[in-house]
């Protein structure tokens, strides 16, 4: 099975959520692991290790002196700041505060992030040690109000020494707004998208009960805690367990298996390259510290059979899965686990018990026939409540509940297999190109590190396929090898017509490729 049997419930919209008992909220869901785990390791960090009773007590301080600043129910509170204690307590105490909270990713500019502080209409700004400059820098464009920007201090306390007030006399409740999660903004503006504390806890119970994390789990958090899923399928899962996470400040795969080995970890999520970073290196060295994991997880970029090969004999202990999912979702939409992830590595897995999900007719309100592609649509309990704009949240869904995903898929057997963002189908000559699927092709091949396809106009059959390709080190792929490659596997109007060798991608902030740069290239 992809996704165990979890009981749902439907609202009087007819939307899916988990029938088991949770929290009222976040607050209510941190205060619960206090009470129950309060002599267990929470939070390790290079600095050292936290109880979730000090947890409770960092937050609860903080949040008081929120309070005493001014911030009161549904405030909006921007964080800047790297993957650690800082962050997460800042977070927290938000919640506790009655305020929402704004992650920012701190790889922007300050022009950037000063955008999303005026969108966003923070007053407050919570700013890590090493990023002050930047953060002074974004505060100074925002021109319609002044905020306050603190900075923490060497023990990574923010509003150290300032008054306290009380907290709020009741917690905010699962349908109010906990964070505004900005998209990466591939294809505009960023938008920010409104998650709920309903949401969060939804997606919690699929990242802890669906799949299988438990509250004796270590969780090596390598993902930015900025990202939907650093903070809602990692984080927050790690909470509501009283479990422990190590809180890893940038990703670089040495320093990612020395704190496995050394601090026993269990559980982690990696984007492939990560992954394949994390193996080279462990191959290295002779290290086997991937051999402790028992839940390894990936998502975000097609996984290469001979890479999930690889996982599975350096893990073979270990449960391989691959989650699907988008910010406007509260994080996942689709998951698949254990035997399905090596026997349908093409697959993002089936709906979550959660989730309804149908392909539809792009353009329209028809379902697509058998074998037909279509593009995604999803409801369930952890679509978030909308979009933050000046006159308040606007919605995301339609009357009915279902968001539009913008990707296009097909069904096997219940299984969703992406082919492409809609965006970024190639129309050759009147035939289709899924720059999705080319790109799989790309990642089989075994000196392929990274590669991204796009269309690029051509007079004769309107658009034409053009692959660029990262080579792993010690590689030296030329053009006719990948190419030929292609011609292997692929349809001959698939196979694409340039392929270009780069040092690496173009990526935004968030890590996703922008495929706009290399159009223009």
């Amino acid at each position: 099975m992809s996704t165990p049997p979890v009981a749902t419930r439907t609202d009087e919209r007819g939307i899916r959520h988990y029938d088991v008992a949770l929290p009222a909220d976040l607050v209510d869901m941190l205060r619960r692991t206090v009470a129950a785990r309060g002599d267990h390791p929470a939070f390790v960090t290079p600095v050292g290790t936290t109880t979730w009773a000090e947890v409770g007590a960092e937050t609860d301080g903080l949040a008081r002196r929120m309070r005493a600043a001014g911030v009161g129910e549904g405030d909006r509170v921007a964080v800047l700041a790297g993957n650690g204690l800082p962050f997460t307590v800042a977070v927290l105490a938000t919640w506790a505060a009655g305020g929402i909270v704004v992650p920012l990713n701190h790889r922007l500019t300050p022009a950037d992030l000063g955008a999303l502080l005026a969108d966003s209409g923070a007053d407050l700004l919570l700013v890590g040690a090493d990023l002050a400059g930047a953060a002074a820098e974004a505060a100074a464009t925002v021109t319609d109000r002044s905020i306050r920007s603190t900075v923490a201090d060497a023990e990574g306390n923010f509003l150290a020494g300032e008054a306290a007030a009380d907290l709020p006399a009741s917690t905010p409740g699962a349908a109010a707004p906990a964070a505004i999660m900005y998209t990466s903004g591939t294809t505009g503006r960023p938008k920010g998208v409104v998650i709920s504390h309903g949401n969060a806890l939804q997606n919690a119970v699929t990242c802890t009960t669906v799949i299988g994390r438990r509250p004796d789990d270590v969780e090596l958090v390598m993902v930015p805690q900025f990202n939907i899923t650093g903070l809602c399928s990692q984080t927050v899962p790690v909470v509501l367990l009283g479990a422990t996470a190590y809180l890893l400040d940038g990703f670089e795969a040495g320093r990612a298996l020395d704190a496995a080995r050394d601090h026993g970890c269990t559980s982690t999520v990696g984007a492939p390259t990560m992954w394949w970073r994390m193996l080279e290196r462990a191959a290295e060295r002779d290290d086997e510290a991937l051999g402790g994991f028992r839940l390894s997880l990936f998502g975000g970029a097609p996984m290469p059979t001979a890479l999930l090969q690889r996982m599975r004999e350096a893990m073979p202990q270990a449960t391989l899965g691959n989650g699907f999912g988008m910010t406007e979702t509260c994080s996942m939409i689709t998951y698949v686990g254990g035997e399905d992830a090596v026997r349908m590595p093409h697959s993002v897995g089936r709906p979550l018990p959660l989730t309804e999900l149908r392909l539809r007719r792009p353009g329209t309100d028809e379902d697509a026939g058998p074998d037909e592609i279509g593009e995604i649509v999803v409801r369930g309990g952890q679509v978030a409540l909308g979009y933050w704009t000046a006159d308040g949240i606007a919605p995301l869904t339609d009357e009915d509940g279902w968001v539009a995903t913008g990707d296009a898929a097909v069904l096997e057997d219940g299984f969703v297999v992406l082919r492409d963002r809609l965006k970024d189908v190639i129309k050759r000559g009147g035939e289709s190109v899924f720059s999705f699927e080319v790109e799989n092709v790309l990642h089989q091949h075994s000196g392929v590190l990274d590669a991204a396809v796009v269309g690029v106009p051509d007079e004769q059959y309107g658009e034409r396929v053009v692959a660029h390709v990262v080579a792993k080190p010690g590689h030296d792929l030329t053009p006719d090898e990948v190419r030929a490659f292609c011609r292997e596997h692929l349809a001959h109007f698939k196979v694409p017509a340039v392929v270009e060798i780069r040092d690496e991608l173009p990526r935004n902030p968030g890590g996703k490729v922008v495929k706009a740069e290399l159009r223009d290239a």
